[in-house]
């Protein structure tokens, strides 16, 4: 992935390798992405603007399909998007990906802790009044966080072939949330800087009084069961996955001539 993305990122041309820095919530994300802007200002790309500029996911999937380029100059593109987005299908240059993943279980009920403590979330007033077990099958936009998300973010895929696929197409650049500052000085070295002492933390869950996390609900037991159901392939995926993963792709092999 060093040769594919290390370049002279004062001239950046077109056909330069660029990097998707896939935004999974509750994984310390946040932190890396205030990094990004700092470290890279307007050679970093936020998939959030791109989608306010053009009015919506549709009006930029629309503008992409057109063959509308948005990448010029840039070195990178972060935000809460994954491989299967137009950003990915549209792009003309060669593409990398990095994310830091968590324990799947870990993470939903963070979300959802995180959701309920932050009054100006979508999803706010929807799981203010429910269990998580309950929200799991009341709330359709929180539960689409709860299955394998992490995965299908990462790979557009849950089984162990898809994922293989996508992991020889594509570089990729993985890291468990407890390696993030290890991870976030491995993403600057692509680009020839280096990470000057631990990050800040950022987006920490906020706590609101009378809001009770859901360790505290009376079928918290019953969730967690419903989570670890849920998020089979994605349980195991991380338990193989080591503090810090990097792949390269790999080219297809020859069809074996015909006898």
């Amino acid at each position: 992935m060093n040769v594919l993305l290390r370049e002279n990122i004062a001239a950046l041309v077109p056909e330069m390798p660029i990097l998707c820095f896939l935004h999974l919530p509750r994984t310390g994300d946040t932190t890396i992405n205030r990094m990004l802007k700092y470290a890279f200002g307007h050679r970093a790309l936020f998939h959030g603007d791109l989608v306010a500029e053009h009015g919506g996911e549709g009006g930029l999937a629309a503008a992409l399909a057109r063959g509308e380029r948005m990448d010029h100059g840039a070195a990178l593109i972060t935000g809460h998007y994954g491989v299967a987005h137009p950003l990915v299908l549209h792009m003309p240059r060669p593409m990398a990906f990095a994310a830091v993943m968590r324990h799947p279980v870990e993470r939903i009920v963070s979300l959802y802790d995180y959701i309920r403590g932050t009054p100006e979330h979508p999803e706010h007033a929807a799981l203010s009044a429910l269990t998580l077990h309950q929200a799991l099958d009341t709330v359709p936009p929180f539960a689409a966080h709860c299955r394998d998300a992490q995965l299908r973010t990462l790979f557009n895929a849950t089984d162990q072939e898809g994922i293989i696929v996508a992991l020889r197409r594509y570089p990729y650049l993985l890291a468990r949330m407890e390696a993030l500052n290890v991870f976030a000085d491995r993403l600057l070295a692509l680009f020839g800087h280096r990470l000057g002492g631990h990050l800040p933390r950022s987006n920490e869950r906020p706590v609101l009084a009378g809001v009770a996390p859901a360790v505290c609900q009376p079928d918290y037991a019953a969730a967690l069961a419903r989570l670890v159901a849920d998020n089979r392939a994605e349980l195991a995926f991380y338990a193989r996955l080591p503090p810090i993963f990097s792949s390269f792709p790999q080219p297809a092999l020859p069809k074996p001539r015909a006898a």
